[in-house]
């Protein structure tokens, strides 16, 4: 039989049972949905963790005790918060060396207001240019253009900041001027503005200008909200703690790779579960197109027997059954792929800010490669799912074919 006749027949064979190939398609379509959702948030989850290794700069910070969670909140899900070391405390820090430290530096908490005062309640973090190593390559390696992005109140923002045309930003009644904008990470950094000490002392002034009294009795030119500090070679987080904890206490001690570890933990066993719904959602789409294919293949038993009595070999009934199957399949992952972009890609603002734990959007790449790995179980469910019931009615005699499988 010719190739026309068959695209023919598999289309006699949809349109025959409307309901039916409209529910398929359906089943099929939300797998696809399902699978794309899935693997797009496992991918997302994987770029934020990566993204937050990378920008955490430091192997060891040194916080005041008890704001461990409050300093993870700052990092990870942008909520603006402040609080400062006790100056004797930094004092004794310094003057007293501790083996197997590289470089420090030190960072400034300040948080804005969501009154008229600010344009937007957001995270300030105060840098000195000479001492930093975390975030002034992070700016430089962001910019398209060498310069110097924080001098004369300019500050540099998170790419979840929106920044109007004109670049100017009010926080407690002054203006600052944005002078650039880091790519995104899909963590807390992406809700801060990066500025150096001079602009962070302008804050506190127009803070007190506005009637708010928060910081009364910090000095910026010598709080210390917390230390960073870069291990030497040859020596590791864990030895560096312990030379700390001998030589002072009173720090909380924050090692970078604990922090970033102990959200891969939590979102390791995330992951794993989505694992599980999708093979739970393959499986049950599986024995669901299985079972009706199967009836269906029953139904149209006379029909593939006069196929086989006209001529019709076993191998070009299996591919009927198949191509049917296979169109299925084919419309049904198109329709799920197109409605879950609809779903994702519209709102991924929205999403990114209902997330609080590390979440990067894949790239146009990876974006991509998701589309094509989504459509693998879909493309693949309806084929896979019909072909023992064609091998079986491909194989019975032709007077058997006409009563059962």
């Amino acid at each position: 039989m010719k190739t026309a006749a068959f695209l023919k027949l598999t289309k006699k064979q949809l349109s025959g049972k409307p309901v039916r190939s409209v529910g398929l398609i359906t089943l099929v379509g939300i797998m696809s949905t399902v699978f794309f959702i899935g693997i797009f948030i496992i991918i997302s989850l994987s770029n934020g963790l990566r993204c937050l290794k990378e920008r955490m700069g430091a192997d060891l910070m040194l916080v005041p005790l008890g704001e461990e969670v409050n300093t993870e909140g700052i990092l990870l899900k942008g909520e603006p918060g402040f609080f400062y070391l006790d100056p004797k405390l930094t004092d004794r820090f310094y003057n007293c060396p501790v083996e197997g430290i590289e470089k420090t530096e030190n960072q400034f908490f300040l948080a804005s207001a969501s009154q008229g005062c600010c344009d937007m309640a957001v995270q300030f973090i105060g840098i000195d240019e000479a001492t930093d190593f975390t975030v002034t390559p992070w700016i430089r390696e962001s910019m398209s253009e060498e310069g110097d992005y924080l001098s004369d109140l300019g500050i540099v923002v998170g790419s979840a900041i929106d920044v109007p045309q004109d670049h100017i930003l009010k926080f407690y009644g002054r203006h600052y001027r944005v002078t650039g904008q880091l790519e995104e990470t899909g963590t807390g950094m992406d809700q801060t503005v990066f500025a150096d000490m001079d602009t962070i002392k302008d804050l506190k002034a127009g803070a007190e200008e506005q009637g708010f009294r928060f910081l009364n009795g910090i000095d910026p030119e010598t709080a210390v909200s917390a230390i960073l500090i870069k291990v030497k070679d040859g020596y590791t987080p864990e030895q560096v703690k312990r030379n700390i904890r001998t030589a002072m206490d009173g720090f909380q001690i924050i090692e970078a790779k604990k922090l970033t570890g102990s959200v891969e933990d939590n979102l390791r066993g995330f992951v794993v579960m989505l694992y599980l719904l999708l093979a739970a959602i393959f499986v049950l789409s599986y024995v669901i197109l299985a079972i009706t294919f199967k009836l269906s293949v029953y139904e149209r038993a006379s029909q593939y027997a006069l196929l086989r009595g006209i001529g019709a070999t076993g191998s070009q009934i299996v591919f009927l059954i198949l191509q049917k199957a296979a169109v299925v399949s084919g419309v049904g992952t198109c329709v799920g792929l197109a409605f879950a972009a609809v779903l994702v890609f519209p709102f991924r603002t929205a999403i990114s800010s209902a997330v609080s734990i590390p979440f990067l959007f894949p790239d146009a790449l990876q974006t991509a490669g998701i589309f094509g790995i989504a459509a693998i179980p879909g493309i693949l469910s309806g084929p896979l799912s019909a072909v023992l019931s064609a091998i079986r009615i491909s194989k019975a005699p032709i007077y058997q074919s006409q009563r059962s499988l």
